[in-house]
């Protein structure tokens, strides 16, 4: 009962929120379609530009920064807040656990042209850490103590005071960090005098230790969790769990707008895909609830960054992460909902983003398992012979599921080889095909018992359906059981024999695929029913695909280099 009034008040005070926060979020969603040049003018253009900008949460304004282009935002971060420019520097400066000197040289001089007199101001306070050890690695400083002291310095030093005279190791950046040293002694001299002289007391390592757990601290906030934690996004969870129905309070922080505008929009905004799970977010009508699975899903691909160990990332590694998140968050509200888009919502508030993506991938984990299982044992591992051995398609969908996390196969001929799994549906194909490679791969080593078969062909481009046609056709043309190859003209009179029936294309090949089934299932008599059920539909795929590959093919026109099902010797 308490929960139920606090969450009504809640609501009734969202329901007053002022409308420029949803006014923003409504153009930011209108952007992510635009290209880099297109978004940049929109903003430009619009009414206000600096607000609009400066309120952005640093995922989308980090966003907005990767798809304009570096070299081209510099009016975005001329724009941007300090907080807004800490959330970008944490990214893009660190490689690993450690600093990237040239990667921080670019930035600085970045928004050194964005804004020089604010990075002074950020570098002497805030960024104080960042600018102790980015100057102990990129300056050289020769102090004089006295008037009379004279130095012999090399070509490259000036001073500003007559005391430290600089110099910029790296001629790529001189011009850029030459500025900031003019303008930090312009702006505050006594701190530019501090700054340089403590430089020759900085001990590197300790200050980038330092920075590294003062900005891992920083993203943590943002779903950045170190790896090690990180790494648990894909621990699986029963699916048991989503019958729970522990009633959770909305979150209680989101009570004004400048709370609402930390919220990240973009990530949400930028799935590509349509699915459950999105089309039931696109019908949520309460603002708070809304709020809250935007920044759970922000925090969920920020951690899955983490967990894949991708933390310099493009736009297309967000993205990417962000389609990971929302697939497999949908294959766990079907798993749960069917299509019921209003269970769908009550799920989504009786459970987290983070439980609901571990539900999902537990189920694609548990069918990596099986195969997993099945492959270390299996007669093909034991030839040494790779997935493809299967073929394109069946040893692409193995190969997926083979991978150390496991993905869908949608085949070479589409945008994206592999995608991860979002339909129980990718389960259950996956699952159909890796109980067909079971059974067909039982049959391949009774073949090698029956017919005392040794020596395998060892060429690269052998399948499965080499090795059983080329089995079966030296049978009916009474040669010696192999799965080795056929001569061109043993490969016509097979042809001939199994189109005798025919009058003219297309070849269908009549009884032949009884014939086909029935003389490899006779090795399989004593399987059990389901097994000899899965052969059977399995051997009636091949025959089809046989048939389909051959049945304009002319006779005359048959050349070793193009016969996939039937591998035809050259003489040498």
């Amino acid at each position: 009962m308490e929960n139920r009034v606090k969450n009504q008040q809640i609501a009734q005070i969202g329901a007053r929120l002022p409308a420029r926060t949803d006014q923003r979020r409504m153009r930011l969603r209108d952007l992510v379609s635009l290209s880099g040049s297109e978004m940049l003018n929109r903003i430009l253009s619009a009414d206000s530009p600096h607000e609009f900008i400066s309120k952005l949460p640093c995922e989308d304004f980090f966003w907005l920064v990767k798809k304009v282009g570096e070299n081209d935002s510099l009016a975005l971060l001329e724009l941007a807040s300090a907080d807004q420019w800490q959330y970008l520097l944490d990214l893009e400066l660190w490689k690993r656990d450690r600093l990237d000197v040239s990667q921080t040289s670019h930035w600085l001089r970045l928004l050194q042209q964005a804004d020089c007199r604010q990075l002074v101001k950020w570098l002497f306070i805030t960024g104080e850490y960042l600018a102790y050890y980015h100057f102990s690695k990129t300056l050289e400083v020769v102090m004089i103590n006295t008037k009379d002291e004279i130095l012999d310095l090399p070509d490259g030093f000036f001073s500003l005071d007559g005391v430290f005279y600089i110099r910029v190791i790296d001629p790529e950046y001189r011009e850029s960090i030459e500025n900031i040293i003019h303008v930090m002694a312009d702006e505050n001299h006594n701190k530019y005098k501090f700054l340089l002289l403590r430089l020759a007391n900085v001990l590197p390592a300790e200050v980038e230790e330092e920075m590294y757990r003062l900005r891992n601290l920083r993203l943590a906030e943002h779903g950045f969790l170190p790896h090690k934690e990180a790494i648990a996004v894909y621990s699986p969870l029963d699916p048991a769990i989503l019958k729970t129905e522990v009633i959770q309070a909305l979150p209680n922080v989101i009570l004004n707008e400048e709370t609402r505008d930390m919220v990240p929009v973009i990530p949400l905004a930028q799935t590509e895909t349509s699915n459950l799970f999105m089309d039931t977010v696109s019908g949520i009508r309460d603002p708070l609830f809304l709020d809250r699975l935007r920044l759970e899903f922000a925090g969920l691909a920020n951690q899955i960054l983490s967990a894949d160990g991708i933390m310099c990332h493009e736009i297309e590694d967000s993205v990417e992460a962000c389609k990971k998140a929302a697939r497999i968050v949908n294959l766990a509200i079907e798993r749960a909902c069917d299509t019921d888009l209003s269970s769908a919502e009550k799920l989504l508030k009786l459970h987290s983003l983070v439980s609901l993506f571990r539900v999902g991938f537990g189920m694609a984990l548990k069918l990596k398992w099986e195969a997993e299982r099945w492959f270390k044992k299996s007669w093909f591992y034991r030839q040494e012979l790779n997935p493809g051995f299967w073929g394109e398609h069946w040893g692409g969908v193995l190969k997926g599921l083979l991978a150390k996390r496991p993905r869908y196969y949608v085949g070479s001929s589409e945008k994206e080889e592999y995608r991860d799994f979002e339909w129980l549906s990718d389960l259950g194909k996956c699952l159909e095909i890796l109980r067909g490679l079971m059974v067909l791969d039982g049959l391949l080593e009774r073949l090698t018992v029956s017919y005392r078969i040794k020596d395998l062909p060892c060429s690269t481009s052998v399948t499965c359906y080499s090795f059983l046609f080329n089995l079966w056709g030296r049978l009916l043309l009474k040669l010696g059981p192999s799965f080795s190859g056929i001569s061109l003209g043993q490969a016509r009179d097979l042809l001939g024999r199994l189109r005798k029936q025919d009058r003219r294309t297309p070849y269908r090949m009549p009884g032949f695929e009884t014939v086909f089934i029935n003389d490899f299932l006779s090795h399989a008599a004593n399987s059990d029913p389901e097994a000899a059920s899965i052969l059977e539909k399995v051997l009636s795929q091949m025959w089809k695909e046989f048939q389909g590959e051959y049945k304009l093919v002319s006779i005359s026109d048959l050349d070793a280099r193009y016969s996939k099902f039937l591998t035809i010797e050259i003489p040498r």
